[in-house]
């Protein structure tokens, strides 16, 4: 029986980072072909998420984790359960619940803290130097990159407009005169930084977990913690995100406050969120504005409308583009839900930092839901929020290495470690 080693075998480090950075990046590559080879479409994105998550596939089968393999089955059970009160099965509801499950299993798997830092580290070299290139040579990048072009070939903007425009950046690729920019209005202009990501909201969600990981870490990791808390705030006043201004912000200050136990309290967060929404949709006379309080309101009032049936699920004609908790409710209903947020609270973690991730994950969850719908489910940027989420956990799997690998794995790796068992 051959020895077993940890699944962050030399052979698959390389699998894995590639695997992450893909996530991450392939969205970019995707409007390159569209530019510049052959229209781009929707069924196109659903295959390369396909293929990224097959590619998992030797690193996840080594070990299947039954409390993974039985959530998935309850999840696909219950939303097939809730295609027969809605008439159809949401292909999109059972895609968004296999990204985290997924991801967090490659995780889980590999469970290598150095090799999480080595894969953020290099998403962020990607991400600043494309985002550098667009702020200061944004014709050629869009020349490179026709965004709008490949948003309305894949279908997200042909609801909206089909027109041509003089920009080819995202519909909010620009800050309108009237808002302007938040972050560095005397240095920067209007214009918001999407990088890889194509536009800026998911370059803002990236900038508040590079810096929700960098706060996770310990005293002895200061110089890490920096890099990623300094990368994250410039990612943040490139995209001029709003969102991530007002996370990051709060997860400074539970970082030098929490302690603990204290670090359990992002638990009861998405209920009193929700409270507040309620009330500021009931209370608030205000009409819809593209700021952030004018989205609270709007996500507090569809909370308002809600019945028995959208509660459980089982409303196939409810739709909330811009209100997160309203499109979690209503398409995967309270009882998924509530068991999905019980589940993350129950897993047991190792350190208090991957305590103190969690409690940012929590946190950043709390706070996208309410001003978006999806984009905590976008692979992108939930690829790699779930993929950390396990790495954190610090359990890899332990993968039989053949013979005539045992003597190089030992020269690569530094350090072996291995179960103590005997060669048959």
């Amino acid at each position: 029986m051959p020895a077993e080693y940890p699944a962050q075998h030399v052979l698959l480090r390389p699998l894995g980072v590639a695997i992450v950075v893909g996530a991450v990046c392939y969205q970019v590559v995707l409007c390159l072909v569209n530019t510049h080879l052959f229209p781009a479409s929707r069924a196109m994105v659903g295959l390369a998420e396909v293929m990224l998550m097959l590619a998992c596939l030797p690193l996840l089968l080594p070990r299947l984790l039954p409390g993974v393999v039985i959530l998935a089955s309850l999840t696909g059970a219950a939303l097939c359960l809730l295609a027969l009160f809605r008439g159809g099965l949401d292909i999109k509801g059972f895609r968004d619940v296999l990204i985290p499950l997924w991801f967090f299993w490659l995780g889980r798997n590999v469970g290598d803290i150095r090799l999480a830092d080595r894969v953020l580290k290099i998403v962020i070299g990607v991400v600043l130097v494309v985002g550098f290139y667009e702020l200061f040579a944004l014709e050629s990048f869009t020349g490179f990159l026709d965004i709008f072009g490949y948003y309305v070939n894949i279908g997200n903007l042909q609801e909206i407009t089909e027109y041509d425009r003089e920009s080819r950046l995202q519909m909010n690729g620009i800050r309108p005169e009237d808002i302007g920019r938040t972050l560095l209005p005397w240095l920067l202009d209007n214009h918001r930084v999407s990088s890889v990501f194509l536009e800026p909201v998911s370059l803002g969600n990236l900038a508040t977990l590079v810096v929700a990981w960098g706060l996770s870490k310990g005293r002895d990791e200061n110089a890490l913690m920096w890099l990623f808390v300094g990368a994250g705030l410039t990612m943040m006043v490139l995209a001029d995100s709003r969102f991530a201004l007002l996370s990051v912000s709060l997860l400074i200050i539970v970082r030098v406050a929490f302690r603990d136990w204290m670090l359990y309290l992002p638990a009861a967060m998405p209920f009193i969120v929700i409270g507040a929404l309620v009330a500021l949709g009931m209370f608030s006379n205000m009409g819809y504005s593209d700021s952030f309080i004018g989205r609270l309101v709007i996500s507090g009032r569809a909370l308002i409308s809600f019945d028995v049936p959208m509660l459980m699920g089982a409303d196939g004609g409810a739709w909330f583009p811009d209100q997160g908790y309203a499109h979690l409710l209503s398409s995967f209903g309270i009882v998924l839900v509530l068991g999905f947020w019980l589940t993350i609270w129950m897993m047991p973690v190792p350190d208090e930092r991957a305590a103190r991730f969690r409690c940012f994950a929590a946190i950043y969850i709390s706070l996208i839901l309410t001003v978006s719908g999806t984009s905590l489910f976008a692979m992108k940027t939930s690829a790699l929020l779930w993929f950390l989420f396990g790495v954190i956990l610090a359990d890899p799997a332990r993968l039989p290495v053949p013979r005539y690998l045992r003597s190089g794995w030992a020269g690569w790796s530094g350090v072996v470690t291995h179960r103590k068992e005997a060669d048959a």
